[in-house]
């Protein structure tokens, strides 16, 4: 071996020392590299999804629950495009058809398209949510797993308890005192006869099936089964709320019972008007003047009616005239009405007009408790808003072409 000298030595060192500062400069871009790849995991599955969306007196969103709720309401967007589609095609399909389903789809696909209009919808909701779960503990309102089953059940159909179930019988005519003579027993049976219809039993195996087909379909949209039940919960919190706070709505309310005729035009009201202080009759004019035609040919009549049922000036004058008190022209967005009152009482509501109440008086006591709270927001909610899942490309091509008043079929649209 020949002899190393100074000048060779130290070109050697220099050169391990560069080998040594590239090992050393690649081991720690990868150690970086992995390190953000890392961070990007624990980011995305673990540190994201456990940051606070939105929270209230104790009661939390976190990231993870956010984006479900947000996929669960673009899944319903798309749900509801899917609907006026295959109504579209059931009403023949049209340019006329497809100008009247025009803003609804804009509406929905502009959401879809532009995320944060559904995550702002969502986090309202959220905030809505956050108030009654509040109020809830105060009420001392609490729902159980027991309780979401139940709920989950009889959404589909199956009520663990069991329910009547109707079975089609048939008229059968009763037996003469003549064909007990002539035969002296029992008739036959009659192989024409229609047998008795009895409907398939739907059983608990059953419910199991089809509400794992449900959940399997949610998978596809990345929604989980717990953000079902956490929907379902809500939901019969917001229903045991509204039944606490509207608890006090009376059964009972004054009512009238009104006639009338609308017209277009007050000289024509006036016209009426004098008519019937001549005598006429309230049905004929109403026949011949109104154009209310639901109720024209019924000389006007409107039936019982309580407060909150019609627009302002309407309510006003129907509520203060006596029995058989006519009113002057009253008017309104609609035009002109002449009032005919045919008694005023206290009557109790049906079941469809006492829950309308109820449910107004709930959304007043919201209304108040939201101007009382106020959620914090994470100031970075924006990010947490997926854009999954997204409008079938099918589904846009085909309304693409029903302005063309002969749109392909979404099936004939590839993905």
């Amino acid at each position: 071996m020949p002899p190393q000298n100074k000048k060779f030595l130290a070109q050697k060192q220099k050169e391990n020392l560069q080998k040594r500062i590239i090992i050393i400069s690649t081991i720690a871009v990868l150690a970086i590299v992995f390190g953000l790849i890392v961070y990007g995991v624990l980011d995305r599955y673990v540190l994201r999804p456990k940051q606070t969306v939105i929270s209230l007196e104790g009661e939390t969103v976190k990231a993870d629950q956010f984006e479900q709720q947000v996929r669960w309401m673009r899944r319903n967007r798309i749900i509801e495009i899917d609907q006026i589609l295959v109504t579209y095609q059931q009403l023949g399909g049209s340019p006329e058809i497809y100008a009247y389903f025009e803003g609804q789809l804009n509406q929905a696909i502009t959401q879809l398209q532009q995320p944060t209009l559904i995550g702002q919808e969502v986090l309202q909701m959220i905030s809505q949510d956050l108030i009654l779960l509040v109020e809830a503990k105060e009420l001392g309102i609490e729902i159980d797993d027991a309780r979401i089953d139940r709920e989950i059940q009889e959404a589909f159909g199956f009520f663990i308890d069991g329910t009547p179930t109707p079975q089609a019988t048939l008229d059968l005519p009763e037996p003469t005192g003549e064909a007990e003579e002539d035969n002296g027993e029992d008739a036959s049976p009659d192989p024409t006869a229609t047998p008795l219809l009895v409907p398939t039993e739907y059983t608990e195996e059953l419910f199991q099936s089809n509400y794992q087909e449900f959940v399997d379909s949610l998978k596809n949209d990345g929604i989980k089964e717990q953000t079902i039940r956490d929907i379902v919960r809500m939901a019969v919190i917001r229903q045991e709320v509204r039944d606490a706070v509207s608890g006090d709505v009376e059964r009972t309310q004054e009512q009238v019972q009104i006639q009338h005729i609308l017209v277009a035009e007050e000289e024509t009201a006036l016209e009426v008007l004098q008519q019937l202080e001549e005598g006429e009759s309230f049905e004929d004019l109403a026949a011949e003047y109104s154009l209310d035609t639901s109720n024209a040919s019924l000389g006007g009549d409107l039936g019982w009616f309580g407060r909150g049922q019609m627009v302002t000036p309407f309510e006003e004058v129907a509520f203060a005239l006596e029995a058989g008190e006519i009113s002057d022209p009253v008017q309104t967005d609609f035009g002109w009405h002449i009032l005919k009152s045919n008694g005023k009482e206290d009557r109790q509501l049906d079941i469809n007009a006492y829950e309308q109440l109820r449910n107004q008086a709930f959304s007043a006591w919201l209304a108040e408790k939201e101007t009382q709270y106020e959620p914090e927001i994470n100031e970075n909610w924006t990010k947490f808003v997926p854009s999954e899942p997204s409008i079938p490309a099918n589904y846009l091509a085909f309304i693409e072409s029903m302005q063309t008043g002969q749109p392909i079929l979404p099936t004939e649209v590839s993905e």
